[in-house]
C-alpha cells in the first residue's frame, strides 16, 4: 500500500509547539549584578549565560559549574520579549555559553525588566 501520509514541516509534528529554550546565570540576577556583569565583549555588548536547545536547568547549570547556591533562570523567548538576543553558543565559561545582547546604551529601566523575568532557583549542582 502506498504511503499517503502528508509531509509535515520540521518542527511542525507537534502542532507547532517547541519547549522553551532555558537560559541560565549564576547568583540572583539583581539589576546590580546584571549591570556589573554587562560589558562589551567579542560578543557584543551583554552579559553571559548558559545556553542550548533542549537542555534542563540543571544540565545548563552543571554546565555552567556555577560555585553560586542560587541560580537565576528564564527562557530565550522571555528575553527576546524585551528586546534583547541571545547569541548562542559564544566563547566564554562553561559548557554552553551563550550572551545576552542588550542594546548600548541600555534603555532606562532595561536592567529592571531584565531582572524581573530572571526566577531564582537553588542551584542543584552545586549542592550535588
Amino acid at each position: 500500500m502506498p504511503d499517503r501520509s502528508v509531509p509535515i514541516e520540521p518542527g511542525k509534528a507537534d502542532g507547532g509547539f517547541r519547549p522553551p529554550q532555558f537560559v541560565v546565570r549564576g547568583g540572583i540576577a539583581t539589576v546590580a549584578q546584571l549591570e556589573a556583569g554587562t560589558r562589551h565583549s567579542i560578543n557584543g555588548y551583554g552579559f553571559s549565560v548558559q545556553t542550548a536547545p533542549g537542555l534542563s536547568v540543571y544540565e545548563l547549570a552543571r554546565g555552567g559549574r556555577f560555585p553560586n547556591r542560587q541560580i537565576s533562570v528564564t527562557t530565550v523567548e522571555a528575553l527576546r520579549e524585551l528586546g534583547v538576543t541571545i547569541n548562542a553558543p559564544t566563547p566564554g565559561a562553561g559548557d554552553h555559553h551563550g550572551t545576552v545582547i542588550i542594546p548600548y546604551p541600555p534603555p532606562p529601566g532595561l536592567f529592571e525588566s531584565l531582572s524581573r523575568c530572571f526566577a531564582q532557583r537553588s542551584n542543584l549542582s552545586a549542592l550535588a
